[in-house]
């Protein structure tokens, strides 16, 4: 992505010899770039820490379960008739 604003952005200054008043343009264009760049920087960043927040419980959970089944006593009754 931040390629992109940066090929933009020298396209636009390659330009600006051809048209008065771009290379203004082309800084606008190129510091609107880094600004999507960092949002989405941030966004990756939350997301990837949700996710990992997520795998741990799971996780946890998983480790909690067999636990409890490797805990868990089962108790079979036995009913001898009498004669």
């Amino acid at each position: 992505m931040e390629f992109l604003a940066v090929l933009a952005g020298v396209a636009i200054v390659a330009a600006s010899p051809l048209v008065p008043g771009l290379r203004p343009t082309a800084k606008k264009v190129v510091a609107g770039g880094l600004a999507v760049v960092d949002k989405t920087k941030t966004v990756a960043a939350i997301a990837g820490e949700q996710w990992m927040d997520l795998v741990a419980e799971a996780k946890a959970e998983r480790v909690a379960e067999a636990e409890a089944r490797a805990n868990a006593v089962e108790t079979i009754e036995i009913t001898i008739p009498e004669e």
